[in-house]
């Protein structure tokens, strides 16, 4: 299962984001696709349509997992500590464009997903 960042979610329904052909390329690809609560949280703070809210669930075949659990961090990562604990205890790979912010989860059982 691949956990998707919320860069991700963005960029696969909007085609202006400079995320979007790299989200479209992992979609593309076979597997089971998921994402956080949290990251689910920061898209629906978007502006968006609801159609495309339920072709997004569509592709989300693996769900939106809940957050259950997270380190303490400081304020200005805190949702991405939380998107890394929810794929950790998922046992989860995850994909985001922006591997930088999430290389501190590394050692604490995060996989990173390449694609």
């Amino acid at each position: 299962m691949i956990h998707l960042d919320t860069n991700l979610l963005i960029g696969v329904e909007d085609p202006t984001d400079p995320h979007h052909l790299t989200a479209c390329e992992v979609f593309a690809k076979p597997g089971t696709f998921a994402c956080s609560s949290v990251a689910w949280m920061e898209l629906l703070s978007t502006p968006d349509t609801s159609a495309l809210r339920e072709a997004m669930k569509e592709l989300l075949s693996g769900g939106i997992v809940l957050f259950d659990e997270a380190t303490g961090s400081r304020r200005r990562t805190r949702l991405d500590t939380m998107i890394a604990a929810t794929a950790i205890l998922s046992g989860a790979d995850l994909a985001t464009t922006n591997p930088a912010d999430f290389d501190p989860f590394v050692p604490h059982g995060l996989k990173l997903h390449s694609f």
